[in-house]
């Protein structure tokens, strides 16, 4: 069923319970997967992280590739997960977050269409008394863990933009056949671009934890053949 998210409402949704789980048939078109720079180290020995880029806007954002192939997700298996680390994007469901419309507060929305929503069984979502329940604060409180780490990945990425850092790549991949494959769209830090920073620059991204990030990000990019067909 198609996602509907709709702002939540004390009022409205006052029956409103949530099961536990993840529709992961949500994801499973969904070759590259969103992720925050915080995300970036556990996340390294799971799947190749890259940078996608906005053809729009131009801006870099950070993704797990999970297939080569557009449209299709080598991750998830007969409905499961199967790999160890889970992005955030995934776990915050069936909730998600943005600006209200005079964008100066974050409203809270619900999938009120996921099959882990009812008003039968699950974790209630406020008390009688139209409060919110200590399993809501908790997801309130991750999401709003989550906001505050797309701001830093924001600041990341033109830390390594502001020096030039992410270039495009082409990844030559050879199948089992010994088929050699070409596939463009992917950005990665420049490894020689890194080492020639000058030093005063190499003391900030240190101060600021940027290596720790990039490092991981070119380790991960060893699992490339996890995503192979």
């Amino acid at each position: 069923m198609t996602a509907q998210y709709v702002p939540l409402n004390n009022g409205v949704h006052k029956n409103l319970k949530v099961k536990a789980g993840i529709d992961f048939s949500d994801y499973e078109k969904m070759h590259m997967l969103p992720l925050v720079v915080q995300e970036f180290m556990p996340a390294a020995t799971s799947f190749p992280i890259i940078f996608a880029k906005n053809a729009q806007s131009g801006e870099f954002l950070p993704v797990a590739i999970s297939s080569l192939k557009p449209e299709t997700n080598r991750f998830i298996k007969d409905g499961k997960w199967t790999r160890r680390y889970l992005p955030m994007q995934m776990r915050v469901a069936p909730f998600t977050a943005g600006p209200d419309e005079q964008k100066q507060n974050v409203m809270i929305g619900i999938d009120v269409n996921s099959q882990f929503v009812n008003e039968a069984e699950g974790e209630a979502l406020f008390s009688e008394a139209g409060e919110q329940t200590e399993f809501l604060k908790s997801r309130v409180q991750f999401i709003g863990q989550l906001i505050e780490f797309r701001e830093s990945t924001k600041q990341f990425i033109k830390n390594l933009t502001d020096h030039d850092l992410l270039q495009p790549k082409t990844l030559t991949v050879t199948d089992k056949e010994g088929n050699k494959n070409n596939f463009d769209g992917i950005y990665v830090v420049d490894e020689q671009k890194l080492t020639d920073l000058s030093d005063e620059v190499k003391l900030d991204f240190v101060k600021k934890g940027v290596f720790a990030a990039v490092y991981a990000h070119l380790c991960s990019l060893n699992q490339i053949d996890l995503v192979m067909e």
